[in-house]
């Protein structure tokens, strides 16, 4: 085990968060309880023939493989996916093929054809992103998007507009659903802290991940949705990033990236720890511990372990799924749309 520390990578730090949350797991439960009642009640999933489905912002598709698992439709589904990273989305070796090949093989999936491709999810030409060269895109041709955990690297405010207005212009089918996963900034939360002290870093963060430029997502989709009467539904839950309860002296090789090898080669379980604390601001550890402000790397640990402390070894993580379909659909859809999301358990 090691870590980087005169850059921040995301694919380095990354699996430590996801082996310490619930969040993929409750998530994955709620998606495949709504679209099971969709398909139930003939919406969205219906017919004889498999459905197109697109995930921007895929990652190594691991997600979506757990928000299609237990999803009930036989005739099966067509995947496309795309993210900016080519480690990812690589046309040939990307690990999102290998993931969805991996599904397909052990029976957890019925897909009936996948494919992923990188780029700009936000440039506003989607439909090039979701097609193979052999097989383009259509426009409309989706009748499920995924977007999830992909918003707060917008380079600006309008790269949500964009992406938003692309899906529902010319990626949906009429009768089609965009899902969308996202934290939102509640006080003393995981977003919160990451609006706080990752947004800032800019420029000056040394990372492969772009700076946070959209500190609650949730909301700025709300607003782009009003502003344009794209139809948007929101259900809000939590889950939880656990950590142990901070112990001083070893929290104490948190501040210096200079211990960090000695960390991980003594302490491994601490060093996952703060690979979990680093995915919050996603900021190169040199860099944000010569920060000495108010929103540098010690300041931060002081405010994030009084946190952990106090909730028992975990910060919450306030999740929000929201569901947008095209302008203009009937007032039907939209009514069987918002009782499906309204029967969802959280428990």
């Amino acid at each position: 085990m090691s870590i980087t520390i005169d850059t921040y990578r995301y694919e380095e730090i990354y699996p430590s968060f996801k082996a310490a949350t619930d969040e993929k797991e409750k998530t994955a439960r709620i998606n495949a309880a709504f679209l099971n009642r969709l398909a139930d009640e003939g919406v969205v999933l219906k017919g004889n023939d498999p459905i197109s489905i697109a995930d921007i912002g895929s990652g190594p598709c691991d997600t979506l493989v757990k928000y299609l698992t237990g999803v009930k439709f036989n005739p099966g589904f067509k995947v496309r996916a795309t993210d900016y990273s080519i480690e990812y989305t690589d046309e040939r070796n990307g690990e999102a093929l290998a993931t969805l090949a991996a599904a397909k093989s052990a029976g957890k999936l019925k897909l009936v054809d996948f494919s992923a491709r990188a780029g700009d999810s936000f440039a506003g030409h989607l439909i090039d992103l979701l097609g193979t060269h052999d097989a383009p895109a259509r426009p409309r041709e989706f009748r499920i998007v995924f977007a999830s955990h992909v918003l707060y690297h917008c380079e600006t405010p309008g790269s949500t507009e964009r992406l938003i207005e692309d899906v529902t212009r010319n990626v949906l089918a009429d009768d089609g659903i965009c899902i969308l996963y996202h934290l939102a900034e509640v006080p003393r939360s995981f977003q919160d802290f990451r609006a706080r002290y990752g947004s800032n870093s800019a420029a000056a963060a040394h990372s492969n991940t772009p700076a946070v430029a959209i500190d609650d997502p949730p909301a700025k989709v709300s607003e782009v949705c009003a502003a344009r009467d794209i139809p948007c539904l929101r259900k809000d839950f939590t889950a939880d990033l656990r950590f142990a309860i901070p112990d001083e002296k070893i929290w104490s090789y948190f501040r210096d990236p200079q211990k960090y090898e000695e960390l991980c080669k003594n302490h491994p379980a601490a060093a996952e720890d703060l690979k979990r604390l680093m995915f919050v601001t996603q900021r190169a550890p040199n860099e944000f511990a010569a920060d000495s402000s108010s929103t540098g790397l010690s300041a931060y640990l002081d405010e994030v372990g009084e946190v952990v402390k106090r909730n028992g070894g975990i910060l919450q993580l306030a999740e929000s799924m929201q569901v947008i379909y095209r302008p203009g659909a009937s007032a039907d859809l939209g009514k069987r749309i918002g009782t499906a999301l309204s029967s969802v358990s959280l428990a």
